[in-house]
């Protein structure tokens, strides 16, 4: 009996202060007096991030629908660390743009500390905080503006016409049915080669080469990242783990691949004198060299900001844009009476026709809300502020508080947009988007200071993309229906192999 009493005692003694550990600050938001959803001990709110039985976005959902238009926000915990969950569009577009300066880092910028092995990660505006995110920001950002992009346009015209090429022999060899994930990234793959490293990645020119090596290592570097976001934010319970664990953004695999593209291309850029004569992102590259002399993993750095930015997100992105018009035959055929009506003598567009093109711009921002493939960001407190709850009560957010956006929650909200599961590009016309951004409603690319870089990349990418396409084939849904689903990571999307058919019309 004395044995067992001393054993209970010893493990009374053990658990108890894991157990204080776990839940010491789950009086923090009553202290504070902000409506607290109770968290489960180990799990907090959103238990899927440790048990990875839910997605995310589903555990948000639950949150979402029980206290939305109640609260502007609400009192969380991601595991043990207390964070806002902000309910109300207005306070979504106070923390990131009119009150930015008190909220100037994101969470994923809190990580790279623990990422010290990550040497191109912590070159990555995405990552970085304070002054380097703002100082990378810049010399990244003058790129990828909207002036260089129209200079380098004949890069995704050209890429269209070898998209068209091949999609060809591909229908012909199919019998029109093509697994559409691997023809997205196949063409983002191809024109990321060529703006960024100005060769031909082979992805639609020399399709037997499979793998394709491009392809590949850039598919193992987005996905591992990805996946290490996940692992990151699951470790917020015990940090230490990261740095004990040696975690990283970046495989060493693709950093050695990405670096030696890097100086292949760079030396043959410069062996052949064609630096100043071609626009695109490798140019860009050499400036910095040689103006702000750039180390050569800067350089790879900045390539690899571009290439998140521009391959995976995008190319997921023109997935769920060609199955929404696969699954909504009239807003694909009102789609391409636009484009045939606008195509030139050449069966081309200009980089400004392509941009002022009405519906097509429409059917992309339908696509991104409906898809929402960032549907959360986090947000954090740089410096002390306030949340003012409502017309009596205010929350001081403490320095270091972090504060979640969910962004798909009100993508998806029937008081923003009606029928919100229905594909309707036409809910976008009149110039809504700038007034859905404005109002914090519409988030596909954040907003404020530290809106999405790659943005007009993305949109330019995807445009020209459907423009190639939907001129020259009706794009027909699969016999069996495919419904987005979660893969316990943080959103919704389509998952596995996606089949559509693709039938190629005379003009």
């Amino acid at each position: 009996m004395y044995l067992l009493t001393l054993g209970l005692v010893a493990l009374h003694l053990i658990v108890l202060p894991i157990y204080l550990y776990l839940t010491w600050h789950h009086n923090y938001w009553r202290k504070r007096g902000l409506v607290t959803v109770k968290p489960l001990t180990i799990l907090g709110t959103y238990p899927g991030l440790l048990t990875r039985k839910s997605n995310l976005v589903h555990d948000v959902q639950r949150v979402y629908d029980k206290y939305k238009g109640k609260h502007r926000a609400v009192g969380v915990f991601m595991t043990r660390e207390p964070q806002i969950l902000v309910l109300d569009p207005q306070l979504a577009h106070e923390v990131l743009v009119s009150n930015f300066r008190s909220y100037r880092d994101t969470l994923t910028s809190s990580y790279i500390r623990h990422a010290k092995w990550d040497k191109y990660a912590k070159r990555n505006p995405f990552w970085a905080s304070g002054e380097t995110w703002k100082r990378l920001r810049s010399e990244a950002q003058i790129g990828i503006s909207a002036r260089r992009l129209a200079q380098a346009y004949a890069i995704w015209e050209e890429g269209g016409k070898k998209l068209n090429e091949y999609m060809a022999n591909q229908v012909l060899e199919h019998d029109n049915i093509l697994e559409t994930r691997d023809l997205c990234f196949r063409y983002t793959a191809h024109v990321m080669g060529d703006f960024i490293w100005g060769i031909d990645a082979g992805t639609l020119t020399r399709p037997l080469e499979n793998p394709n090596k491009i392809q590949q290592m850039a598919s193992k570097w987005t996905s591992y990242a990805f996946y290490m976001l996940s692992i990151f934010m699951a470790s917020v319970i015990a940090p230490f783990s990261r740095l004990l664990l040696r975690f990283r953004f970046y495989p060493k695999e693709t950093d050695e691949f990405f670096s030696n593209l890097t100086k292949k291309s760079i030396d043959l850029r410069l062996e052949t004198g064609d630096e100043e004569s071609r626009t695109d992102y490798l140019s860009h590259l050499l400036q910095l060299r040689e103006q702000k002399q750039a180390s050569h993993d800067d350089l790879v750095g900045h390539a690899l900001t571009v290439m998140l930015d521009g391959y995976d997100t995008t190319g997921t992105a023109l997935l769920h844009a060609l199955y929404y018009l696969a699954e909504s035959p009239t807003a694909q055929q009102k789609l391409r009476t636009e484009v045939l009506q606008n195509l030139n003598d050449k069966e081309s567009l200009s980089f400004e026709q392509l941009c002022a093109l009405p519906y097509l711009e429409q059917v992309v921002y339908e696509s991104l809300r409906l898809s929402s493939l960032i549907p959360q960001y986090t947000k954090i407190c740089t410096s002390p502020t306030h949340i003012q709850l409502n017309e009596f009560k205010r929350l001081e957010v403490e320095e270091g508080m972090t504060i979640m956006i969910p962004n798909y929650q009100f993508h998806h909200d029937k008081h923003y947009f009606p029928d919100p599961e229905t594909f309707r590009p036409e809910r976008f016309e009149n110039g809504v988007y700038d007034e859905l951004v404005r109002k914090g409603i519409f988030l596909p690319f954040s907003d404020g200071p530290r809106i999405c870089m790659g943005m007009r990349l993305a949109l330019l990418t995807l445009k020209s993309a459907l423009l190639y396409i939907v001129s020259d084939y009706q794009i027909v849904r699969s016999k069996e229906k495919i419904i987005p689903s979660g893969d316990s990571g943080f959103g919704i999307t389509l998952q596995g192999d996606i089949f559509l058919e693709f039938r190629r019309f005379m003009r």
